[in-house]
């Protein structure tokens, strides 16, 4: 791109906004069908501080989101931070749920299934078989390792895991194949969708580097596929509609949506020590013991208990809890290797590291601890991660600063609610039953009262989701049922962003299904 001169313009018949796990995606979909493809990264093929720069945005919230490094600009998205676990959302997760406002998917879950299978595949995933009876049937040590929940308060969700793909080294080359018609432009910034006065198509892409460079992309298909900068290029986008492309009815930005996760509590168990490696999301030993599981479990309410409480869709992970696990210098030992066990050079690592030498009585007392477990017991601390109950007023906007480019910033107020409180708490006392039922141990809460405040641990775990919701009516929704912006012809959106409702799974493979399901339907188009 920074080879192309100032004023250039391209010519495409499609083109993608964004090269992450749904942007590289389509694209490689789309190779082979006589579609000249244009693939606009904001950053460069390597991590650059200028180009991260343009992440920084407000959070406004009482819960605090980190909106400049969960976030990554670079030649792959943020599937360079992924942990690689994978699940498919439930089929109740596309349905209007009575207790849950503005649930609802314009789609069901059959509208997807055939999709899940090239969605695995581009996962690189081991299998296509989430059955959690034929992976005990599969692995010894994990069916002598199974907590036997009965099925009818607690059942059970398994996830599989990916290497973790790094989207941006896998598909690289196919991608920028000699003669394939796709081509990559680095270092693309869009600043600007522009329109007709009747806004009914897309007539360009303005993009500007950070040398003030400018060039303008043309095509028959537009598709923003850059996460939350979906709703912030639409709402940039304002010289016709003052408040924004696809913003009529105030939608755009509107319905932020995260995973609320949250350690609390322990589970005193008498199950076998192997049982923290199958139900740990990302601890050291689920990915390099028992010749590295290529699944994990989780415990989860079924959808009847669900409707029953009134409660939102959430599943619960263990990890290993031990002395001096929140000691000073092993909390920041475990976040040097999680990022190395990610792919990720550390952030922080100096500061870490000097936390580890200072206290490295206490770290040396917890790795023993770890080690050791001679006890007949396990101490394992619970991880619940939950859907987030769609919130209009939980949004993202345009601030007032502005980044290099002249661009607005973001500002990010993440809400919860009562209902997401609720949920967590009733599943945590759903399994202290069920702990209580099987007579395998008991449960020690620590957060156990719907009118304390939250925790000051709730965490987002980066999944960004909403802001583009999918809905058939343009007052409720910014895409219709195949992601294309309503009013607009030739503009589409693709990712987590037009996410109606969260569930309770990790997201990247579902917004790989997404893409590959609205590669599918403009490949039609194009017939």
């Amino acid at each position: 791109m920074r080879n192309l001169s100032d004023g250039t313009v391209v010519d495409a018949d499609i083109c993608i906004v964004g090269a992450g796990a749904a942007g590289i995606t389509l694209a490689m979909e789309l190779l082979g069908h006589n579609l000249k493809i244009a693939l606009l990264e904001s950053g460069g093929l390597d991590f650059e501080d200028d180009i991260q720069a343009l992440n920084e945005g407000d959070c406004v919230s009482e819960h605090k989101v980190d909106l400049t490094w969960t976030r990554l600009r670079y030649f792959g998205g943020t599937t360079g931070h992924w942990g690689g676990n994978c699940a498919q959302l439930d089929e109740h997760d596309f349905q209007e749920r009575s207790w849950v406002p503005d649930s609802g998917w314009p789609i069901e879950k059959r509208d997807l299934e055939r999709f899940y299978p090239r969605a695995g595949q581009y996962c690189e995933l081991p299998s296509d078989n989430y059955s959690t009876d034929h992976w005990a049937e599969v692995s010894a040590e994990f069916r002598a390792s199974r907590i036997p929940v009965t099925g009818e308060s607690i059942g059970e969700k398994l996830f599989l895991k990916s290497p973790p793909t790094r989207f941006g080294d896998v598909y690289r080359a196919q991608l920028t194949r000699p003669g394939n018609q796709c081509t990559v432009y680095l270092h693309a910034n869009v600043t600007e969708i522009e329109t007709g006065e009747d806004v009914s198509q897309v007539l360009g892409l303005r993009t500007r580097d950070l040398d003030g460079r400018s060039r303008r992309f043309t095509a028959r298909i537009y598709i923003l596929a850059s996460g939350i900068e979906n709703a912030r290029l639409l709402l940039l986008s304002n010289k016709v509609r003052p408040n924004g492309l696809g913003n009529d009815h105030d939608v755009v930005g509107r319905y932020f949506m995260a995973h609320s996760t949250i350690r609390t509590g322990r589970a005193l168990l008498t199950v076998p020590r192997s049982t923290a490696r199958f139900y740990g999301l990302d601890s050291w030993a689920s990915r390099f013991e028992s010749g590295g599981a290529p699944f994990v479990n989780a415990l989860q309410p079924p959808y009847a208990v669900q409707e029953r409480e009134e409660m939102l869709n959430s599943v619960v992970f263990f990890d290993e809890s031990y002395e001096g696990e929140r000691a000073p210098g092993f909390v920041a030992l475990r976040h040097i290797m999680k990022q190395i066990i990610q792919g990720r050079v550390p952030d922080n690592l100096g500061t870490d590291l000097g936390k580890v030498l200072a206290d490295l009585d206490s770290v040396a007392k917890a790795l023993y601890a770890r080690v050791s477990g001679d006890s007949q017991y396990r101490a394992l601390e619970l991880r619940y991660f939950a859907e987030q109950a769609p919130n209009r007023d939980s949004r993202v906007m345009l601030g007032a600063d502005r980044d290099r480019l002249g661009q607005n910033k973001l500002v990010l107020d993440w809400r919860l609610q009562q209902l997401d409180k609720h949920t967590i708490l009733r599943t945590q006392q759903l399994i202290a039953q069920e702990f209580g039922k099987l007579g395998v141990g008991r449960l020690k809460v620590d957060f156990d009262n719907e009118s304390d405040p939250w925790p000051k641990a709730v965490d987002s775990s980066a999944h960004f989701m909403g802001t583009t919701r999918m809905h058939r009516d343009p007052r409720h929704g910014v895409v219709d049922e195949h992601c294309r912006v309503h009013g607009i012809g030739n503009l589409y959106v693709a990712g987590g962003s037009v996410f109606p409702t969260a569930g309770a799974t990790m997201v990247t493979m579902n917004i790989v299904a997404l893409a590959v399901r609205l590669a599918d339907h403009l490949i039609g188009k194009f017939a």
